[in-house]
């Protein structure tokens, strides 16, 4: 009898699951990352399981925001994951604050990895941090993921950013985008100027050269759902909007953060929040198309967790096909842009990367990749 409630209990999960093909595989070479709608996860490694006495005693009530592995997130469809390492001993652990996780930084990395090697239409971003909570701002951590990271079997699979980066060009790779400076030179790129205001703020990007990402975190909900809700929204609205040749806007990358917590930083607090606004995310792509960005959410793959129905199988799949939905901006030549006006005409006005106003199609040049306004360069 238990055997047989123990077959019925698996089918019924493997329901709650999908296993996406490798939709990347739809994407024209020359659309632009940015254009892309890609679903992302929250403290991704939390699906792991929890390792130490503490977070094996507190993780599954206070800090799960993930109900599936990695490499169940990845079947699924997920391609953006959020991983916070942290020094432990000679290794770099994967933590929510202070809990750790059974991931380990390298060896998820490399897993990620070996899923590109082996799905060449596929790539992966990772949106990193260094998880101080979990070992004090140890100051051998910036050394430590860079070894990591210049390790020569993971660096011939690591993407180098630039601005007008294109899917053909990250195919087979993985971009790692990091929070925290650990080197000079960065192997993807760095993020500065990520915040946690509930309504989305510009940061830039570092790489080969410089672009702008807009973000929406708003994570310490609370009671405050109308605002995260708000947020949400105001950050889809720029994105899908965001899909015309409005000069360099249409590269701004997006991330939208549908992760929070409700009822204090607890698991369920994470599930009641999710319930909330993964089906916002629904809702809106149901009813607008154009690009989403890079949405990052709390139990991506699954309907129900716990007592929630939070959802996150419905949102990765409605993410995945929105990419159907609309017609992406795409690069005339993989290896340069063109400026092109807000509106047309010569009078027509010109935007930077932040979207402010910076001249005319009639006094705006372009030599070889570089914007010349009035005999002065604007940008590179």
């Amino acid at each position: 009898m238990k055997r047989r409630c123990s077959v019925v209990l698996a089918m019924l999960m493997a329901v709650l699951v999908c296993w996406a093909d490798n939709w990347m595989g739809d994407l024209d070479d020359t659309t632009y990352l940015s254009q892309v709608s890609i679903p992302g996860t929250h403290d991704s490694c939390t699906g792991e399981g929890w390792s130490g006495f503490i977070a094996t005693l507190s993780g599954p009530s206070m800090g799960t925001t993930q109900d599936l592995t990695i490499a169940r997130q990845l079947d699924c469809g997920v391609r953006a994951f959020d991983l916070r390492p942290c020094v432990n001993g000679s290794s770099l652990a994967i933590n929510h604050g202070i809990l750790q996780t059974k991931a380990d930084f390298k060896s998820t990395v490399a897993q990620l990895c070996r899923f590109v090697t082996d799905n060449p239409t596929e790539f992966v971003i990772v949106i990193m941090r260094h998880e101080s909570d979990g070992d004090d701002g140890n100051s051998n951590w910036a050394q430590m993921v860079s070894e990591c990271l210049s390790d020569k079997e993971l660096r011939e699979r690591l993407a180098d950013y630039k601005r007008d980066i294109t899917v053909g060009e990250l195919r087979g790779k993985v971009l790692i985008l990091s929070r925290d400076s650990y080197a000079d030179t960065p192997i993807g790129g760095f993020l500065t100027g990520w915040g946690h205001a509930a309504d989305y703020i510009t940061g830039t990007i570092k790489g080969i050269n410089t672009g702008n990402y807009y973000v929406q975190d708003y994570y310490e909900v609370m009671s405050d759902k109308e605002n995260k809700l708000r947020g949400i929204q105001k950050l889809l609205d720029y994105s899908t909007a965001n899909n015309i040749k409005r000069g360099y806007r249409h590269l701004i990358i997006c991330f939208n953060h549908t992760s929070g917590y409700t009822k204090s930083a607890s698991t369920d607090g994470n599930r009641e929040n999710a319930a909330l606004c993964n089906q916002a995310v629904i809702d809106y792509l149901n009813k607008k198309a154009g690009p989403a960005g890079i949405v990052i959410m709390d139990f991506a793959g699954t309907d129900r967790s716990g007592s929630h129905n939070v959802n996150g199988l419905k949102l990765v799949n409605t993410i995945i096909e929105n990419n159907k939905k609309y017609t992406p901006v795409k690069a005339a030549n993989p290896n340069s842009i063109t400026m092109m006006p807000y509106g047309q005409g010569a009078s027509s006005t010109c935007h930077d990367l932040s979207g402010r106003p910076i001249g005319t199609a009639a006094n705006l040049k372009c030599r070889h990749g570089i914007f010349i306004l009035n005999g002065k360069k604007i940008a590179k």
